[in-house]
């Protein structure tokens, strides 16, 4: 491994990323902020192949790190005046060394991930539709410094969908070939890294660490979803980006603040760059965008202006690549349109009946995802019969994960590649959702409380105690006054 390569890559991520989030205005607190600067950066450098193929510039060593270079600068010197370097005073009161439990925990969520790192460092990608498609341009491309090359006059077979995919693995893998790794795909684990950390760190705000960590390692533990934290594709990607999307969609809700909705905007953006598809689940979002905004009486014109901006931006990406660069750039003959499937040979109810019973409720669910979908069904059944009470980030969450079960199904009108390993792994997108649901669950939040007044009991006894005090003065000095009288 070529380490002042990662170091540069991890350097210029950082700041490239930092700069977004300054652009956007969005302020975090320093942990978050590391690891949102680190998946911002990382996205960065994913568009700069593409966009130095769009300028006809040679793929080389040379002027990608040189491109890389450019655009961090740039990213980081325009917002330069929005930067906030107080965090990096000790004396800021965020930094809190965690308790005894908490370390020993994190220790573990830290060993389970080793086996993880160590087959992503060592072991080529070895996904088919990766070695069909995205490893396999990016070879050529170093070979030839082009995207478009001779990959495209080979017999694929069905190869080509995997082809026009979204450029976001291609280009990573042409970047850390050249830099660090001769394998690349050491970016998946950095992507891994940052969001779990983040995800924990969102449950530690609401949660005593004891069930913060029980989420997280629950969460770590899904089978499948362990195996892509190693295995090179494109769904644990999307499904960081579109857990991005949706957390600073509520930041929004929360604080009325346009820049977290535009970021918003941005996470779904980069959540479509990975995944086209994407596109049709920010669709299905819009309602209930409308449907906030009605309610907290914002204008019809304000309304009109966020919903065309929240469609706007991922389809940005949607179009740049599919009819931008695959139809200018790529040989002739590729088409996108051929893929489409308007009249499929199952139903929209069919499809959803075969996940239902294939995927989350009978065939292989437990060797796929474990108890974590059975754990969530009863904690919020457990919610809706006895607390009944959903605070408002939780009914977004749980918009969300019906957004994904159902606008899975729909995939099957929009092409013919749709089959079970898609829907398989689509249902990702829904785990991080479901585990900050778990977050803001009236049972967790309840059993959070009862925990911290078992570590550190109430001030009702203090008090009590106080109170009697009191009332003895007083009796004291009434006794006073009638023997003085």
């Amino acid at each position: 491994m070529n380490i002042p390569g990662l170091i540069f890559l991890l350097t210029t991520q950082f700041v490239a990323g930092r700069g977004i989030l300054a652009l956007f205005n969005i302020k975090q607190k320093t942990l978050h902020t590391i690891v949102l600067a680190m998946l911002n950066g990382i996205m960065v450098i994913s568009l700069v192949p593409m966009l130095i193929e769009l300028a006809h510039i040679p793929i080389t060593k040379t002027n990608i790190i040189l491109s890389i270079s450019l655009i961090s600068i740039a990213l980081f010197a325009i917002p330069f005046k929005r930067y906030n370097f107080s965090i990096l005073q000790l004396k800021n009161k965020e930094y809190k060394l965690p308790s005894l439990y908490e370390v020993l925990f994190i220790l573990f969520l830290v060993f389970i991930m080793i086996p993880s790192i160590w087959r992503t460092y060592y072991f080529p990608p070895n996904a088919r539709d990766v070695l069909s498609g995205p490893e396999a341009l990016a070879k050529y491309a170093i070979e030839e410094h082009t995207l478009n090359n001779s990959v495209f006059s080979m017999n694929l077979l069905e190869a080509t969908p995997n082809l026009l995919k979204p450029p976001f693995i291609s280009d990573l893998q042409i970047v850390y070939k050249l830099l660090v790794h001769p394998f690349g795909q050491v970016w998946l684990t950095i992507i891994v890294l940052c969001f779990l950390t983040w995800l924990y760190s969102l449950l530690r705000e609401k949660l005593h660490p004891v069930l913060a960590g029980l989420i997280t390692l629950l969460f770590i533990s899904i089978p499948e979803l362990y195996g892509y934290t190693y295995i090179l594709l494109w769904d644990y990607s999307n499904m960081v980006f579109f857990f991005a999307g949706f957390y600073f969609l509520n930041q929004y809700f929360e604080h009325k603040q346009n820049s977290c909705f535009l970021y918003s905007c941005l996470m779904f953006g980069f959540a479509t760059f990975i995944r086209v598809e994407t596109l049709i689940f920010a669709g299905l979002i819009t309602p209930y965008i409308f449907f906030r905004l009605w309610q907290e009486k914002v204008s019809i014109q304000r309304v009109i202006i966020n919903l065309v901006l929240f469609l706007a931006v991922p389809f940005i990406f949607y179009f740049i690549w599919i009819d931008i660069f695959v139809k200018y750039y790529l040989p002739p003959g590729l088409n996108l349109g051929a893929e489409l499937n308007f009249s499929p040979a199952t139903s929209f109810f069919g499809w959803l009946s075969k996940i239902n019973s294939r995927l989350i409720f009978g065939g292989i669910n437990i060797a796929l995802y474990g108890y974590f979908i059975y754990f969530f069904l009863l904690i919020l059944l457990i919610d809706a019969i006895f607390f009944r009470s959903f605070n408002k980030e939780a009914r977004l969450l749980l918009f969300g994960i019906l957004v994904i079960y159902l606008g899975l199904p729909m995939l099957i009108y929009v092409t013919k590649w749709f089959n079970i390993t898609t829907a398989k792994r689509g249902l990702f997108k829904a785990f991080p959702l479901i585990a900050l649901y778990m977050g803001n669950s009236a049972l967790f939040l309840k059993l959070s409380r009862a925990i911290y007044n078992f570590e550190y009991p109430p001030q009702a006894s203090k008090q009590n105690k106080s109170t009697a005090a009191t009332v003895t003065v007083h009796s004291n000095k009434k006794k006073k006054k009638k023997r003085s009288n």
